[in-house]
């Protein structure tokens, strides 16, 4: 004996329909990428900014609160100090890599790679932005320089 489930197709509508609007729903609360993205390229020209300017304790402050967990400010600190030191101020970045990601339990994030000149020398740089209302905070910094190590 061969029973058919009648319920089925009705199923299939409304785990299709539930996917479209968690979708909707996720896609909405994260603002719209093209805002999201020029919000962090602005933040990197305040970071650079502020690291010609020697307010590294400032840079510190925009930082998230998982950065803060990872990161001392001590450390940052001594690391923006170094980079201002051994390179220089910035003369020159130009936009190698943009991504924009959004995460359950973090958010949007914007992911931005620079190759940087500096007066005295190179870099390749990593920003991680987590937008939150509206907000960039710095969730991730790397640098990629051997001018930074060999000087």
């Amino acid at each position: 004996m061969s029973m058919k489930c009648q319920f089925r197709p009705r199923l299939q509508v409304c785990g299709a329909v539930l996917t479209l609007l968690m979708t909707c729903c996720v896609l909405s609360s994260c603002g719209s990428p093209g805002k999201n993205l020029q919000l962090a390229k602005d933040s990197v020209g305040m970071f650079h900014a502020q690291l010609d300017a020697e307010q590294y304790n400032s840079i510190y402050s925009t930082t998230d609160d998982k950065f803060h967990q990872i990161t001392s400010q001590t450390d940052f600190v001594k690391l923006l100090q170094a980079i201002h030191n051994k390179l220089g101020t910035v003369q020159q970045s130009n936009l190698r890599h943009q991504g924009i990601a959004w995460y359950a339990g973090l958010g949007t994030t914007v992911t931005l790679v620079y190759d940087t000149k500096f007066a005295d020398g190179t870099g390749t740089e990593q920003f991680v932005w987590r937008i939150n209302s509206g907000q960039a905070s710095l969730y991730g910094y790397h640098i990629n320089s051997n001018d930074l190590v060999t000087r």
